[in-house]
């Protein structure tokens, strides 16, 4: 295996801490071997032509999880509360190499077909059904890309379709947060405009809170101050 960069080597870090904390059960994990970053892939219009005017971020190009798959799924067991988490990141090669959405296919909008079909993922709740995913919108000309995640809510920001949620992060902050939250259910809503106190996302609020409360017992040499002000500021 290719030496690990920092960022590779804090998730791969964090994954043993979820294995040997005390009562998470690990229900499934994955981690390939190490690959290329966004930053050995050229040219972009080799996966898309309409990407000669895409830009990828210096950080992005500097830094990124180039594992072929990182991947994590846990529950908290008694006589902790009911928590879980999990993600999985596919390479920068597999990212750029994914297609269109079938989605696009699904909505009548033309606004909403486009944009759909401009997204990548880059995170999704592989193992758990729960049907979240994130995805980097690839938008040629566009001086960052925006990241958004998707929740099975009727929730609407218009003209997006439902379930649809720009984030204030970044590929890399994204990846970062992993590490931090080791993908708690519903951590994406603490960068997201959105409200604790308000259905759907009252759920998220609690169980978030218990989450932070749990961590702060099981890795009490990480600093959860940043994700609790997010927390507190959407209430």
């Amino acid at each position: 295996m290719s030496s690990l960069n920092e960022l590779e080597e804090r998730h791969t870090a964090s994954m043993a801490q979820l294995r040997s904390a005390d009562s998470i059960e690990v229900i499934d994990e994955a981690l390939g071997d190490v690959g290329l970053g966004f930053g050995d892939i050229r040219p972009l219009t080799a996966f898309n032509p309409n990407w000669g005017n895409l830009r990828l971020a210096p950080e992005m190009l500097e830094t990124s999880l180039r594992f072929s798959e990182i991947a994590v799924h846990w529950e908290s067991v008694s006589p902790l509360p009911e928590i879980s988490g999990e993600y999985r990141v596919p390479a920068p090669l597999d990212i750029l190499s994914q297609g269109p959405s079938l989605m696009v296919d699904m909505l009548s909008d033309e606004f909403q077909q486009d944009f759909v079909a401009e997204l990548r993922y880059i995170d999704n709740a592989y193992n758990s059904g729960r049907g979240f995913m994130t995805y980097l919108h690839m938008a040629p000309g566009s001086p960052s890309l925006d990241v958004w995640f998707q929740d099975l809510v009727s929730k609407q920001f218009p003209p997006y379709p439902p379930g649809f949620f720009k984030l204030d992060i970044t590929y890399n902050t994204y990846m970062d947060a992993l590490v931090l939250s080791k993908g708690l259910h519903g951590w994406q809503y603490l960068f997201a405009d959105i409200s604790f106190t308000k259905r759907p996302f009252k759920k998220y609020g609690e169980s978030l809170r218990n989450g932070f409360d749990v961590f702060a017992q099981l890795f009490p040499d990480l600093d959860y101050s940043p994700l609790i002000e997010r927390w507190e500021a959407r209430l």
